[in-house]
């Protein structure tokens, strides 16, 4: 029976861990916008090269919907966006663009 208490903690454990990283996606920053200005941006994660403020205020011009959202996931030695569907399909090479170009 110990053993079990064990188990269920080290699982809630390492999935708080999880979580607390960028969450089950596995992202390495996510992006919401959740209102108007740089102000109703959201930025989980830290994204490379850029700082937050520059962030919010690129993403703050492009008047992106509520609700929207871009998620840096990392794949082998990148770090590929992914957007959520609210996020129009003619921005989607602007903000690769933005993103993977490092300052």
């Amino acid at each position: 029976m110990e053993l079990v208490g064990i188990a269920i903690v080290l699982g809630v454990a390492a999935l708080a861990v999880i979580v607390a990283r960028g969450g089950l996606s596995g992202a390495r920053y996510t992006i919401t916008v959740r209102g108007e200005g740089p102000e109703g941006i959201r930025i989980q994660g830290t994204v490379p090269g850029h700082p937050p403020g520059d962030v919010a205020a690129f993403l703050a011009d492009l008047s992106l919907p509520e609700g929207a959202r871009l998620m840096g996931i990392p794949e082998g030695d990148r770090v590929v966006l992914r957007f959520s569907s609210s996020v129009p399909e003619h921005l989607h090479q602007r903000l690769r663009n933005y993103f993977y170009l490092q300052r």
